[in-house]
């Protein structure tokens, strides 16, 4: 009998100690390196600026990803109809919860605030490995001229394994057009 109760608490013991094993080594599917993103923003009119992103992952990413243009003062993420198909254009443009939540996060993590996160518009980007090009326009709060101060982009992987929370932000800042 003690022969028994010894062997099924050894055996317990090794399984609890070889999952919290496996959880501790569980890491995203990908991370920020395999993400590089580039990018240029230029005023077009007094009230439209324009972005140009790159943005090439080097491994897929099945879990749920999103791209958010950040300009202080600009909203409203639009993509035009292009001639070729040097441009991508995502299918659908909006907002994630819990993507949102996910920037927060990490905006907080580096000292920086967003005024409003009702204004924040992302999109996805397709799952497999590749370098996409995207041309967006972006409008002013107000209709009035802003300055172009601190754009940056975002990239959002939202991931969760075995209740871990995988999830990461990656950022890149948006170089500056004067025409």
């Amino acid at each position: 009998m003690r022969k028994n109760t010894i062997f099924w608490i050894t055996g317990v013991t090794i399984i609890l100690l070889v999952t919290l094993l496996i959880y501790s080594y569980v890491i995203p599917s990908v991370s920020a390196q395999d993400v590089v993103m580039a990018g240029t923003i230029r005023q077009i009119d007094t009230d439209v600026v324009e972005v140009e992103l790159e943005i090439t992952r080097k491994r897929e990413d099945k879990d749920q990803h999103m791209v958010y243009p950040v300009v202080p003062g600009w909203e409203g993420v639009t993509f035009t109809e292009e001639q070729d198909d040097a441009w991508y254009m995502p299918s659908s443009v909006g907002s994630s919860y819990l993507d949102q939540v996910i920037l927060e996060k990490y905006l907080k993590a580096q000292g920086k605030t967003m005024k409003s996160t009702d204004n924040l518009i992302g999109f996805a980007i397709p799952d497999e490995i590749g370098s996409y090009k995207l041309r967006l326009t972006l409008r002013s709060l107000d209709g009035t001229t802003q300055p172009l101060e601190n754009p940056v982009v975002y990239y959002v992987h939202n991931e969760h394994l075995l209740g871990k929370d995988l999830s990461w932000v990656t950022s890149e800042n948006l170089e500056i057009n004067k025409e």
